[in-house]
């Protein structure tokens, strides 16, 4: 009988155990940020590691937008010369659910985990400003000559 009720004891603590770890994930959902962290991690690494294959005309537009200090900037929805940054998700569209926009002037940002990698690897980017005088257009921007 002792036996049993030891036994009985030790299986409904650990169910009991079991619920209230059950219940203490739901409130703090610690998979939830661990798999953020690591989606995070992994899009910084491919980012850093696709920065010796940018094109010059990549190299130029995160060249200008961190000369500026510029982490958002709107571009033509399709993105211009920035599609291939897009495709890449080093740009990201920064609508909200909703919002009007005009499609010559979609609102994109460069995600935070992105921009810390680019202001780590500033030097990779170097930029020199136009003369003085000189009107040089946005390096995302298709001329619309070149259409």
């Amino acid at each position: 009988m002792v036996q049993a009720a030891a036994f009985g004891l030790f299986l409904f603590g650990c169910l009991a155990l079991a619920s209230f770890i059950s219940v203490a994930l739901k409130f703090f959902p610690v998979q939830t940020w661990v798999v953020h962290w690591v989606n995070t991690n992994r899009k910084k690494r491919a980012v850093r590691n696709y920065i010796p294959y940018m094109t010059e005309q990549e190299k130029a537009i995160i060249s200008y937008l961190l000369y500026k200090n510029q982490k958002m900037f709107t571009a033509e929805d399709t993105g211009g010369f920035a599609a291939t940054l897009i495709s890449r998700e080093i740009v990201v569209h920064a609508l909200q659910r909703g919002q009007v926009f005009d499609l010559q002037n979609v609102p994109m940002t460069i995600p935070d985990h992105v921009w810390d990698v680019l202001m780590q690897c500033r030097n990779q980017f170097p930029y020199t400003p136009p003369k003085q005088g000189d009107t040089k257009g946005h390096p995302w921007r298709v001329p619309w000559m070149a259409r």
